[in-house]
């Protein structure tokens, strides 16, 4: 399929007008850390490229229920962000994620390449 000239730099305008409006409601949704990657730390943009957050929040929050099943973690950002782009988010909480990301080679890729865009101990 044929693309319109310059078409990616427009994606890459809409996701980072779209990061902007994401990083300002962070510390209102209870996240302890937000990681950004994907196509916005590689810089390889396509027309489809979502925003990809890794997301280390307490479950309570984001759920309501403990120990809430992590494919159903998304709902929480799917409702509160109400983005205009993609927005793909893999949420651990603060026990799962230091070991996780020592663990699963996709995540620790993911943190290495990764720029944390959200930390509330900083």
């Amino acid at each position: 399929m044929p693309m319109r000239i310059g078409f990616i730099d427009f994606r890459k305008q809409m996701l980072e007008e779209e990061l902007k409006k994401i990083e300002e409601l962070l510390p209102t949704l209870g996240v302890k850390k937000v990681i950004l990657t994907g196509a916005m730390t590689t810089g390889d943009y396509a027309p489809d490229s979502p925003i990809k957050l890794i997301v280390i929040q307490d479950i309570d929050v984001c759920s309501g229920m403990p120990g809430s099943h992590f494919v159903r973690r998304e709902d929480f950002w799917t409702y509160h962000l109400n983005a205009n782009v993609a927005v793909e988010t893999l949420v651990y909480t603060p026990e799962e994620f230091p070991k996780l990301s020592t663990e699963l080679p996709a995540l620790m890729k993911a943190c290495s390449e990764g720029r944390v865009i959200y930390d509330d101990e900083h």
